[in-house]
């Protein structure tokens, strides 16, 4: 007899009570098999989705942590600290590619941008565009004045004297001929001219002022007051001599009132811009060669005159105080 005959002549499998525990049996099993089973779907399915909340946390604190970088680097640049207006170091490290470093002119715009003046609006009976038209005249005439290479290096007059009208550059042209012509009290209040064999860093000239429109004296006249300074920095073939800034950065303060006049009152030969007066003084400068009329650095030879605390003087470096009746070679 084969072993299937054996198992099924078998006395138990012939029981039918038997038989009937036996399927319940199997019966429960498979369902306890089909629960594990069950169970164990919904532990896998749970680990992907625990995986993808860890992701997504981590993605966003990347978002936000690069969001917060963005924010710090496009924040706009602190406003620059007001220039000192009480002094130069007169110890201190020199720096020929930060020559202003230390100096009042530290965080003066470069050229005629630290020149400022209010928005063009009516004065008198000037229209805001006359207005305007003034202060491009003003400041046309302060650049070629004191930073057009043509005056501070060929001493040329030109160009300056082309912006006046006819007759004020018949009174200018006389003054501006030659070294004997300028103020022997100082240096020249007209323009900025550069000694021979001096030559300005790249860093270029600074300013630091104001224009400000008012009614002239006269019909038709509208005047601009300027009050302004200007730093020139100078090259230096031994910078590891130099023991201050203003050996090497000297200060020209300046008030002055140009008129533009206009109208049928005013003769054609006069109509035009006018240089209406004022005063300067210079802080930082060689004194030889201010004498002249021309403008050196303070290593050019000392300075001679008044007490540090006159050199000193706010004037000389904010405009907002009166120009000093001293200068550094006085």
């Amino acid at each position: 007899m084969d072993d299937d005959n054996l198992l099924d002549s078998h006395p138990d499998l012939m029981d039918p009570e038997w038989r009937k525990h036996a399927q319940t049996d199997a019966w429960l099993g498979a369902k306890k098999d089909r629960k594990q089973f069950r169970k164990q779907q919904r532990r896998s399915a749970r680990k992907p989705r625990r995986r993808w909340w860890i992701f997504a946390v981590f993605v966003l604190i990347l978002a936000v942590t690069t969001a917060a970088i963005v924010y710090v680097g496009r924040r706009p640049a602190p406003v620059a600290a007001p220039p000192n207006p009480t002094q130069v170091a007169q110890f201190a490290h020199v720096d020929l590619a930060r020559p202003y470093d230390g100096t009042p002119a530290q965080n003066w715009p470069k050229g005629l941008d630290g020149i400022t003046s209010p928005a063009a609006a009516p004065v008198g009976a000037f229209k805001a565009e006359a207005v305007a038209d003034a202060y491009a005249k003003t400041r046309q005439a302060i650049t070629a004045a004191r930073l057009d290479p043509a005056v501070l290096f060929s001493h040329d007059p030109k160009a300056f004297l082309a912006l006046f009208a006819p007759d004020q550059r018949e009174q200018l042209a006389p003054r501006l001929a030659g070294k004997a012509a300028k103020d022997q009290a100082g240096f020249d209040s007209y323009l900025t001219e550069i000694a021979d064999g001096y030559h300005l860093l790249d860093a270029g000239p600074r300013t630091f002022g104001t224009l400000t429109a008012r009614a002239g004296g006269k019909p038709g006249e509208l005047t601009v007051d300027a009050k302004y300074v200007v730093a020139y920095a100078f090259d230096n073939v031994h910078p590891e001599t130099l023991t201050s800034p203003n050996q090497i950065v000297s200060f020209l303060r300046v008030d002055e009132a140009y008129v533009v006049a206009t109208g049928s009152r005013v003769a054609k030969s006069s109509q035009g811009l006018w240089l209406d007066g004022g005063q300067s003084a210079t802080s930082s400068v060689g004194c030889a060669a201010a004498r002249e009329g021309f403008l050196a650095p303070g290593y050019a030879n000392p300075p001679a005159g008044p007490s540090a605390g006159d050199q000193d003087a706010p004037g000389y470096y904010d405009p907002k105080y009166p120009v000093p009746t001293l200068d550094g070679c006085h």
